[in-house]
């Protein structure tokens, strides 16, 4: 015999499980960063390993680069490689492949820098009035996270 729950979200209520102190918040956040730029350093690891395979040189790569975005036409050839006399050829998807990888660097060492602020920001102690005595005292700081938030952070 089962049950049926009508509304499953009553259930977790009183779960406070987006609540985190900050010592909490600042070990998962510097957690998250060093996941982060071990990221990037593999990303850079295989852009390099695919530069040496095709021996694409920045000038051969920012010809290509500009070629591949070049959308005014229906039609790309790609045998004039950036002016190159390699026997080399380099596919198109090799080079979409390294925009897509440097964009995703970008992005990720935006997110190093965001999460860099916040951790310099977040306050150890914040003061507050005791409801009884009126006298101001400090505490450990509690932060609200969304899901998404939490999800990120690795909670």
């Amino acid at each position: 015999m089962g049950y049926r729950v009508e509304k499953p979200t009553e259930l977790f209520e009183s779960v406070r499980y987006n609540t985190k102190t900050t010592p909490e918040l600042r070990e998962a956040m510097k957690k998250k960063v060093l996941e982060i730029a071990a990221r990037i350093e593999d990303r850079e690891g295989r852009m390099k390993r695919i530069r040496d395979e095709y021996e694409i040189d920045s000038e051969r790569l920012a010809a290509l680069v500009i070629q591949f975005q070049n959308r005014d036409s229906d039609f790309v050839s790609y045998q004039a490689q950036g002016g190159a006399s390699r026997d080399t050829v380099v596919p198109a998807g090799v080079i979409a492949n390294i925009i897509r990888e440097r964009e995703m660097i970008d992005s990720e060492r935006g997110q190093i820098r965001k999460l860099e602020l916040v951790l310099r920001n977040l306050p150890e102690t914040e003061l507050y009035n005791d409801p009884r005595t009126g006298e101001v005292r400090s505490r450990q700081p509690l932060h609200q996270l969304s899901d998404d938030e939490l999800e990120f952070l690795g909670f």
